[in-house]
């Protein structure tokens, strides 16, 4: 399976120490050029920009697609290049991504695609991290993360699902 990330679960996981548990979960994560160029912004976070600087063995980074089929204005060129990639392999591939109208979209393309929420719900199942302490950090971070989406993860992770 090919995983590919957009910026903001990486943004998210890199503001609470945590990008590491993305190679523990999945092994390998593919980032198309748009998002790297998204995650090396003066705006994106210090460790993030230093965690794509020193591009880690297990982060693999890939031109964008040249057949990028969402260049539209509610979509960012890192999300459009993202979306379009897993779209290219996807009978093999889950997407990383939080935004709320691309992940319509990419469902709506019949894609698999989990966030940062599902990243950490995996994890906790895994005993990789603590699930309430680490969605605490989160919820100090400038991640948007309400407590309705929090109330569904709590579930999914006691339930097992």
């Amino acid at each position: 399976m090919i995983v590919i990330a957009d910026n903001s679960p990486l943004s998210a996981l890199a503001e609470i120490g945590q990008l590491e548990i993305l190679k523990r979960l999945y092994g390998r994560i593919v980032i198309p050029d748009s998002v790297a160029r998204e995650a090396i912004h003066p705006n994106a976070p210090e460790a993030l920009r230093d965690w794509i600087t020193s591009q880690p063995a297990w982060l693999d980074q890939v031109p964008d697609p040249t057949n990028i089929l969402l260049e539209t204005s509610s979509l960012g060129a890192g999300e459009a290049s993202a979306i379009s990639l897993a779209w290219n392999h996807r009978a093999n591939a889950l997407l990383l991504l939080d935004d709320r109208s691309a992940r319509r979209l990419a469902d709506a393309m019949g894609l698999r695609i989990t966030g940062v929420g599902g990243i950490l719900v995996a994890a906790a199942r895994l005993g990789m991290l603590d699930f309430e302490d680490t969605v605490a950090q989160l919820q100090q971070t400038s991640f948007r993360l309400g407590d309705v989406i929090v109330k569904e993860l709590r579930r999914r992770w006691r339930d097992g699902r």
